[in-house]
């Protein structure tokens, strides 16, 4: 992209575009005593009820961590590196006594401490170790030593050292790379070069573990098998630190070889939560999002790189609405919503969530100005990702296969006894490099589109590479042996984003098969996709008295209710099994809830997801009310009813919150275990009084319309 962006160099503003916002956070904090010492820490949890955030601590571990705590002393320090802004160094010396008073006499922290101020000494999560909580507090504490200079801080970072250098963190690259950043910090005080250069080595042996075409620019938190995840990819970060410490190019080189794969793939794609045996997509998180962000714009610090300033800016727009939602995740008020969920946000906004966000934004208003008006403005994003298709979703035609429930992407799988054919139907076309996910014993594999296919002998678990292979539309998978199946993967061969800037289309792409790897254009290669057409039913009714129940046989697109047996889906849209109603509970049939019939179905389909449907009567019908069962996974949201063209609008209630006028006391799990939380459904009631043929659904499609019911006007 050299010479390509002259037009967009501006001077750098610190915090030109005010995107960094602290009002959420320190809405967040509290002064408490502890250990008969008046500390600062920040609540663990911010749940939003109503409409406004409620600070929670976590059940059952404390209100306040070591670990967020940490991140608030970082940020501030980090804040007032770049504006000298004297608040922002109190502000994190206020909170560096939260971490003072939770480490021991030898060096290590406890991690959770309550508001009464007892410390939970024993808990998985809290207990006195080096574990992620003491490395993050020495990342914190040696940043605010070597910004003030004074003692308090040194000592207690000197002391973290001296306990953590007694057992590095060497098995798991993602705890050292934390440990490096810290090391990084404490250089600035006590010269430990030769750890940093020792510790940056180790960290190198663990990229590249898997030599397919993708994955080999990923590190894995271990060297013996593959593994990865969002949140603890903070790998570029410490090499960058690293080199800065030692002046070692190919310490940056990896760093940003990196950069320029993940980003593409993950802005593209989804900021993929983890992989391991198999892909899971979501949650999406602003902790997995931060470390892409913040190393890019220290890539681009450090070269003054154009492309590095480009991948800063386009990761960070994830959390302006460059995502698969089209969904903000930054609140106005510097709030981190805590999740990208496969069809919903979780609007939560915790400290840890917040933290990695405003992060995100202090290094995003590092980079010049018009590159933080590109993370802010992105517009017509279309992405062009990975594609993870779940076994159990395919066509098995007459093949033998049964699900089974665990640790599998979307909680389930399908095991085979002998040979298998998988289809899927209306898969994107384009070039891709397969790959197929489950658990194996020297089975020949295939994977064929026509007129192509690509064959492999798949041995032991987790993730097998089959190669390349040009997608029409349609796909089938074919198995000889006996084994389990979880995913097929498909990524692009061209991996990437565009979209509109300042009214400049500009296409952002990785190739997996060409050398020349990245490439920033301004140009449009991928198109964002057809929204969603309405779908029109006709269907009938019975009556009985003055109410007509709607028959939605044709309609009905999810199973709600179900046994273990044969399990449903009422929340899990990425898979095909999820959390379901008990069938059984409940009589079927019509059912009488508070005056009003309803037709009740509770085998096989039984209710549909709203995605602009549209009922049509047989005839025109005088309407007094109409009566809707229904409910919503992951959380609340707004349905629209237009009937006859009038429009209506109801708040349909999570179905596990709440009172519901149909109510059981349990519901089944994914894996078809009884979950004792109250779940049901609800009856909403729209007054009308007026003449009907048509009745059109429109809403998020977590919401579940289970029975319609048309009480008629006086005749």
């Amino acid at each position: 992209m050299k010479n390509l962006l002259i037009w967009m160099i501006f001077c750098s503003q610190i915090f030109g575009m005010n995107l960094v916002k602290f009002d959420h956070l320190e809405k967040l904090s509290e002064w408490f005593s502890l250990k008969d010492s008046l500390v600062k820490a920040y609540w663990v949890y911010a749940e939003k009820i109503d409409g406004a955030y409620r600070p929670v601590g976590a059940i059952g571990e404390g209100d306040f961590c070591v670990d967020d705590v940490a991140r608030v002393v970082l940020i501030y320090t980090e804040a007032h590196r770049k504006t000298k802004d004297p608040a922002y160094l109190n502000l994190a010396k206020d909170a560096s006594t939260f971490l003072i008073q939770m480490q021991a006499e030898d060096g290590e922290f406890y991690n959770f401490a309550y508001r009464d101020g007892t410390i939970n000494l024993h808990g998985p999560t809290s207990y006195k170790s080096t574990s992620w909580w003491a490395l993050r507090a020495f990342w914190a504490l040696s940043a605010v030593a070597a910004e003030t200079g004074e003692e308090q801080f040194f000592k207690a970072a000197q002391k973290a050292y001296q306990a953590i250098s007694k057992r590095p963190p060497t098995a798991f690259a993602d705890q050292l790379s934390i440990y490096i950043l810290g090391l990084c910090e404490y250089n600035k005080i006590v010269d430990v070069s030769n750890e940093i250069r020792k510790y940056a080595e180790l960290l190198l042996e663990f990229f590249g573990v898997r030599e397919d075409p993708i994955f080999r620019r990923f590190f894995s938190t271990q060297r013996r098998e593959f593994h990865w995840n969002g949140w603890g990819n903070r790998y570029a970060e410490a090499l960058i630190e690293s080199y800065r410490a030692l002046g070692e190019e190919r310490l940056l080189k990896v760093a940003i070889e990196s950069l320029k794969l993940q980003i593409p793939l993950l802005s593209s794609t989804g900021f993929i939560y983890s992989v391991g045996r198999y892909v899971k997509l979501t949650p999406e998180l602003s902790y997995a999002v931060e470390p892409l962000v913040v190393a890019a714009a220290k890539a681009y610090d450090l070269t003054k790189d154009e492309d590095m300033a480009f991948l800063a800016s386009l990761a960070g727009a994830w959390y302006f609405g460059a995502n698969r939602l089209n969904e903000k995740m930054y609140g106005p008020s510097g709030e981190g919503f805590d999740g990208l969920e496969y069809m919903h946000v979780n609007r939560n906004a915790g400290a840890e969530s917040t933290i990695c966000a405003i992060r995100s934004m202090i290094y995003l208003s590092s980079l010049p100005i018009l590159f933080q008006r590109l993370a802010v403005s992105i517009e017509s994003f279309a992405q062009n990702g990975m594609v993870v298709l779940e076994a159990e979703t395919a066509d098995p035609g007459i093949s033998a296969i049964s699900l089974v429930t665990g640790d599998y992407g979307a909680n389930v799988a399908c095991r085979f006894e002998s040979r298998v054919r998988l289809r899927w139907t209306s898969v994107p076309k384009g070039k891709y490099l397969v790959y197929v996910s489950g658990e194996f014993a020297k089975n020949r594999c295939t994977v064929s589109s026509e007129p192509g296919s690509v064959s492999t002998t798949l041995d032991g678990n987790g993730i097998f590479f089959v190669g390349q292979l040009d997608v029409v539309s349609s796909l089938r998978l074919n198995l000889d042996g006996s084994g389990v199946v979880d995913q097929l993967l498909l990524v692009p061969s061209v991996c990437g984003a565009s979209f509109e800037f300042e009214n400049q289309s500009w296409t952002v792409a990785y190739s997996l098969v060409e050398k020349e790897g990245l490439t920033i254009v301004p140009e449009r290669y991928f198109q964002r996709e057809m929204i969603r057409r309405e779908q029109i039913f006709s269907v009938s009714s019975e009556r009985i008295d003055h109410f007509l129940l709607v028959r939605l046989d044709e309609v009905f697109n999810n199973d709600g209710f179900a046994l273990p047996q044969k399990p449903g889906n009422f929340d899990n849209l990425g898979g095909a099994v999820g959390a379901y109603l008990p069938e059984g509970e409940t009589p079927e049939g019509v059912k009488v809830i508070g005056g009003t019939p309803f037709l009740v179905m509770m085998r096989g389909l039984d209710n549909f997801r709203v995605s602009d449907q549209k009922l049509v009567l047989p005839e025109d019908v005088t309407v007094k009310n109409v009566h809707l069962l229904a409910s919503s996974n992951h959380g609340d949201y707004e349905l629209t009813l237009a009937l006859n063209g009038h429009r209506f609008s109801l708040s349909i209630s999570d179905w596990c919150r709440g009172k519901k006028d149909l109510m059981f006391d349990f519901r089944y799990t994914a894996g078809g275990q009884k979950e004792f939380i109250k779940c049901g459904l609800s009856v909403h009631t729209i007054e009308l009084n007026k003449t009907v043929k048509e009745i059109a659904f429109f809403g998020n499609i977590n919401i579940h319309v289970f029975a319609v019911t048309l009480e008629l006007a006086n005749e």
